[in-house]
């Protein structure tokens, strides 16, 4: 795998999951280019810094999410990619500790930005998710495992 490909999987698969567990509105910005845009089921879409924390804060608002990516396609153009795959998230409610599993397929578009170090950091631009129809956040039809 390229090093370009694995910061790529790498953004999806840990540095995402990992700024939604940890509620770190600001890591979570981080991931994100200015003009990113952000989708989510039962929600507006939001474009921006600004409109996306808000929209963080709001789908954190009582719950803390455990979720788990999976990139199954990465196709990468230059300077940019996109990135086909699926999550599985553990959502419990922080008022009763009741818990539900979601499942999503995503869809991200995301770019290659320069650093202040001059090194490239690859960061989300558009960012769609969508409900599946299986718990485990598969559908064997749309997104196979990659070997």
């Amino acid at each position: 795998m390229s090093e370009p490909n694995r910061a790529i999987r790498d953004l999806f698969e840990h540095r995402y999951p990992a700024a939604v567990a940890s509620r770190d509105r600001q890591a979570y910005l981080d991931l994100y280019t200015d003009g990113a845009l952000w989708i989510r089921p039962g929600d507006i879409p939001r474009r921006g810094l600004d409109a996306i924390g808000a929209g963080f804060e709001a789908m954190l608002a009582g719950h803390r999410i455990q979720p788990t990516f999976v990139a199954v396609e990465i196709e990468r153009h230059d300077h940019s990619a996109t990135v086909l795959g699926h999550a599985d998230a553990l959502v419990t409610a922080l008022a009763d500790g009741s818990q539900e599993r979601q499942a999503y397929h995503a869809l991200w578009i995301v770019r290659a930005e320069s650093t202040q170090d001059h090194h490239l950091a690859w960061r989300i631009h558009r960012q769609i998710w969508t409900p599946t129809r299986k718990a485990d956040g598969s559908d064997p039809d749309l997104l196979p495992s990659l070997p």
